[in-house]
């Protein structure tokens, strides 16, 4: 194994042996001092929340920026435990998810039968989905594959463990995902990455045109049938809550720029739930004309 590999894993696995709370101690920690070093976490962060909340006063977008590096600290030093292993700990795992939002949503997409689309945001952590929705039903989940070998095979299993299988974001990944949804099973993805231009319309976010996954529209074509619902599992002072969410009717439009600005659009109100624990640190308009992140 790598030697990235082994020392990212030996840090997972020793934040694994740790309660919820010491995780959360933890990252914490680890996010004040990323803010107090004026980290490029930090700068991206404060950057992306002066693009999105322009109204908020300068203050405000301070202080959501330090939170929201402490509460994406939070879902780092959490993969450890997240990542259970055994049926005993996924169903420690499931235990922490202490409500289930809208859940009549998905059961009730479940019982129509005709395959569920779930859009996972990069909001609370999703890691944790893992340890409730395999366990009732066939899903399959599209990953970005990793730099670190060692990491992606480690990962890949303790993902796998829960009953899920994985399918990277390869030609031939992303043709096992449609063929999947085509036999209208449930798949995952996350939909709020920036693609390759190729692959991607732009369409608005928060205000921005911004370069927005094809992926989500294609498949809604191959399986014009199936139900879109958003998934995400935020942060609660003891644990989790699971929220199901549904979306406008815009997203199952032919018109693939449509579609993406309703799933967009999503999106933002998803992140209104807890604008803190979305990941504001990942570059989601890098692509754009203005370079919004030159120097950073």
């Amino acid at each position: 194994m790598d030697v990235k590999s082994a020392l990212a894993l030996g840090l997972i696995h020793t934040l694994g042996s740790l309660n919820l709370k010491g995780a959360r101690a933890v990252g914490s920690a680890i996010g004040t001092l990323l803010c107090w070093t004026n980290s490029r976490m930090y700068k991206v962060t404060k950057k992306n929340i002066d693009l999105c909340y322009p109204d908020l006063p300068e203050a405000g977008r301070k202080v959501l920026a330090k939170q929201s590096v402490l509460e994406t600290a939070k879902s780092i030093t959490e993969i450890g435990i997240a990542w259970g292993g055994t049926k005993e700990k996924f169903a420690r795992n499931a235990a922490m998810i202490e409500n289930v939002r809208n859940q009549e949503l998905f059961d009730q997409a479940l019982e129509k039968g005709d395959g569920i689309m779930i859009l996972t945001p990069h909001l609370g952590n999703w890691e944790f989905i893992s340890s409730w929705l395999p366990q009732r039903c066939d899903l399959m989940a599209l990953y970005k594959t990793s730099k670190m070998p060692g990491f992606e095979k480690a990962m890949l299993k303790a993902r796998e463990d829960s009953g899920a299988t994985l399918v990277a974001g390869t030609a031939r990944g992303v043709k096992g995902l449609f063929d999947h949804y085509k036999q209208k099973k449930v798949i995952m993805i996350l939909p709020d990455q920036e693609p390759a231009p190729k692959s991607g319309v732009w369409a608005d976010f928060f205000g921005i045109s911004t370069l927005t996954p094809k992926v989500v529209h294609s498949m809604v074509k191959k399986n014009p049938k199936g139900t879109v619902l958003f998934a995400y599992v935020i942060r609660t002072k003891d644990g989790f809550e699971l929220i199901f969410r549904g979306l406008s009717d815009d997203i199952y439009s032919e018109d693939v720029e449509v579609s993406a600005t309703a799933m967009n659009k999503g999106i933002e109100e998803c992140i209104a739930d807890a604008p803190a624990q979305y990941q504001w640190d990942y570059k989601r308009f890098k692509r754009h004309p203005a370079k919004y992140y030159k120097g950073l």
